[in-house]
């Protein structure tokens, strides 16, 4: 994992971590990506972290997910994830799996908000 540190216009920071996946990135075809957004209830980013890293073996087994980027930013008390799939069909079958339900639908996580995107070109260049 490879944390980073961002700063936003209005001066908060956010802490970035990034996980790839076992191999590059397919280079042909539509991949397709997923923004989730989440508050906390009852839990502070400690515990968290603790239940992110806990998750973080089985979203790594995930079939077609190529990457995810853990989003942080401890000051709105906003936290969420971008995830990248190789295929519209790999999105497909994580949304509605289990794994997916169990990491978006604790009891812990608030206000979800998700958004998918289409990315041409298979890498997002162009």
């Amino acid at each position: 994992m490879l944390p980073a540190q961002l700063h936003s216009r209005r001066g908060a920071v956010c802490m970035v971590s990034v996980m790839t996946g076992a191999g590059p990135a397919p280079s042909l075809g539509f991949m397709h990506a997923l923004v989730v957004v989440y508050g906390l209830r009852g839990i502070d980013a400690a515990a968290h972290n603790e239940l992110a890293e806990q998750l973080a073996p089985a979203l790594e087994a995930v079939p077609g997910l190529v990457s995810r980027t853990r989003l942080e930013n401890a000051a709105s008390g906003r936290y969420g994830a971008f995830y990248l799939f190789e295929s519209k069909a790999a999105f497909d079958r994580f949304v509605a799996s289990e794994l997916y339900g169990a990491a978006h639908g604790h009891t812990a996580v608030i206000a979800v908000a998700a958004s998918d995107f289409a990315i041409p070109n298979g890498n997002g260049a162009g």
